[in-house]
């Protein structure tokens, strides 16, 4: 790794794990991916995090996540929010995102054998759900009606939105097409929106099979990276 190395964003997933690094000018110069069970990603990527990036933002594939409006948070006690939704274990370490644009916070867990792992090999790591990324994309969308989904490992995230206003987001767990089908229709429906008229977005890659899928039932399919 040479000196000029500045940023390295790293994914997270029951698959294993990704990286890519950047320059101090945003340009990439390095991009590997992984299998490996996600209790060992910590060791895998000591290497990794040998060198004291300036920015570490590992995008940890999760459904425990909830947004709380700003109006109805308090610092002094997120994790209540999180269990009122989900099921929160022990060894879970409950983190914040600030998401002003949307006047939430977002309030998630992450195992806190990742958390104490990768923050003691570099100061600089930053957590982010999945779900934080399609919500902070759709916003660069230009279609009225946005609907973008994210395929992870035996996992599906969806957020749509009516121009600015955020309507949807959520993750289920799919560890197939047909159940992933189901919660895209259904959460489709219940946003009211017009899946002849609507045109899906994808963040990332699916196979061609999935992508053919999908265009039988939308007006379309783009990918956002």
């Amino acid at each position: 790794m040479s000196g000029s190395q500045h940023r390295i964003t790293i994914q997270l997933d029951l698959s294993g794990y990704s990286f890519t690094i950047y320059d101090r000018n945003g340009a990439q110069t390095a991009q590997e991916s992984h299998p490996c069970p996600v209790d060992l990603s910590v060791k895998e990527l000591a290497q990794v995090l040998g060198k004291q990036f300036s920015v570490v933002s590992v995008y940890f594939t999760t459904w425990k996540y909830t947004l709380v409006p700003v109006s109805h948070y308090s610092k002094e006690s997120p994790g209540m929010y999180l269990r009122s939704v989900r099921d929160i274990q022990p060894g879970d370490r409950i983190l914040t995102l600030d998401m002003p644009s949307r006047k939430a916070v977002m309030v998630f867990a992450v195992p806190e054998s990742i958390y104490s792992g990768l923050t003691a090999l570099n100061k600089n790591v930053r957590f982010y759900p999945t779900a934080y990324m399609l919500i902070d994309r759709i916003s660069s969308i230009a279609d009225n009606n946005r609907l973008l989904v994210s395929f992870t490992e035996g996992m599906l995230h969806i957020a749509a939105a009516e121009r600015d206003r955020l309507l949807f987001a959520n993750s289920f767990p799919a560890r197939d097409m047909a159940t992933a089908e189901y919660f895209i229709f259904s959460v489709t429906k219940e946003v009211m929106f017009n899946p002849e008229h609507t045109r899906l977005h994808i963040f990332g890659k699916v196979p061609d099979k999935v992508q053919d899928e999908l265009c039988k039932y939308f007006a379309g399919i783009s990918f956002i990276s």
